[in-house]
């Protein structure tokens, strides 16, 4: 059943003034409903929207002329894809207190949320209990800073989504809407009756894919494990010529995308993927995927592997991006089709290291590579994430 509120409840819920809701119920913003808790959580959405665009310059009265004139609705706010936490009773530092951790530490959290400092007096978010226990859990055997690295990679990937959802809505959603001659308040109300039916399947399947991508990380972790723990034993028997694997990225794809948008970007992956296909083939190798700004090669010679990433990486400029690209060889376990362990792993890592025109290789990829008709100067050990000892580095170029 959904919350419903007193005034004075309203405002703290909110957590303004009660005076700024009087104010906005004057105006026709808040509109309270029959019965003595006549208020809901989107009167609350409401009210923080309105003091946000009041601190921007656009103030309630000019909001409620909008409203008056047909030209803005806020109705919409009552839909159930509008469910966001309220602020609750509890302070920080009562939550501090009651978990038994550092306030300090729980500013920090918050700061990696990206959100403004709070003061021990502020009040916390009905959900941010349940942030904190596992928070508190986790600390028991991580330290305090590596938990707030690791919040903002969780808030940034996150971030990323919600963005993508909001553009999609602004530039897509709405105006397929008004394309059928409604106005746009019509459009933007009939935008998010859709997006109240499409979010909950939305959620579903960003949860499905968050798990997928879950269970290739956490397979290649135990994958990573198992052979370290054989190799140990002296029970892990490698391949005379072992597979040979390239992580090929582009230099500047970022930077692109920003400065000249989706379709130049469109066009550089576009002419990439011809380069990738047309080489790959040539050497006996294959695309496995594409990551983003980069592609993960396949190749069952290590010295065609080798040969084939030099002459991609060769001509990635003439598609409009120089690119940097990394070789391993050795033992890998497929599984759905994907391919996992240390070596993988290592092609990454490597590629990520190299610098814009280079390729660099591992020793194993090196050693089996002597025929190929390249050169290798050794960059000596590097050390790599994921990695316990440094790992030998080669940089490979076209023999002249």
């Amino acid at each position: 059943m959904e919350n419903r509120f007193t005034k004075d409840e309203l405002a703290s819920r909110a957590n303004v003034d009660l005076e700024l809701v009087e104010r906005l119920l004057s105006l026709g913003i808040i509109v309270p409903s029959d019965g003595p808790a006549p208020f809901g959580p989107g009167d609350v959405y409401r009210i923080r929207l309105a003091l946000a665009c009041d601190r921007a310059g656009m103030h309630p009265e000019s909001l409620a002329k909008a409203i008056d004139e047909g030209k803005l609705s806020l109705g919409f706010m009552d839909l159930p894809h509008y469910r966001w936490t309220l602020v609750g009773t509890k302070t920080y530092a009562e939550l501090a207190a009651e978990l038994d951790v550092d306030l300090e530490f729980v500013f920090d959290v918050v700061q990696a949320e990206g959100l403004p400092r709070p003061t021990p007096g502020d009040r916390i978010r009905e959900d941010d209990q349940l942030v904190f226990q596992l928070l508190r859990l986790t600390r028991s055997i991580i330290d305090g800073e590596t938990l707030v690295r690791t919040v903002r990679v969780y808030v940034e990937s996150l971030r990323k989504i919600a963005d993508a959802e909001a553009t999609l809505f602004a530039s897509r959603i709405v105006p397929a809407f008004e394309a059928q001659g409604i106005s746009r308040v019509e459009a933007v109300n009939l935008a998010n009756r859709f997006g109240a039916e499409a979010t909950a399947m939305q959620e579903q399947a960003i949860l499905s894919l968050y798990r997928r991508l879950q269970e290739r990380r956490w397979n290649e972790v135990v994958i990573e494990g198992i052979e370290e723990v054989l190799e140990e034993m002296g029970l892990y028997e490698r391949p005379l010529r072992p597979p040979a694997f390239s992580f090929v990225d582009l230099a500047g794809y970022t930077r692109l995308t920003e400065e000249h948008g989706d379709e130049a970007v469109a066009r550089v992956a576009a002419g990439m993927s011809g380069v990738v296909d047309r080489v790959a083939a040539r050497h006996g190798g294959q695309a496995v995927k594409w990551l983003g700004d980069g592609v993960m090669l396949y190749f069952r010679d290590p010295s065609r592997a080798v040969s084939a990433t030099i002459e991609i990486v060769r001509e990635a400029p003439r598609v409009g991006l120089p690119a940097h690209a990394g070789v391993a060889a050795g033992p890998v376990v497929v599984q759905d089709g994907d391919y996992f362990g240390r070596t993988v792993n290592m092609a990454a890592r490597i590629g990520s290291f190299a610098k814009a025109g280079q390729t660099l290789v591992t020793g194993d990829a090196a050693g089996l590579s002597a025929d190929a008709g390249v050169t290798f100067r050794s960059l000596g050990p590097v050390d790599l994430k994921g990695f316990a000892r440094p790992v030998p580095v080669f940089e490979a170029t076209v023999a002249s």
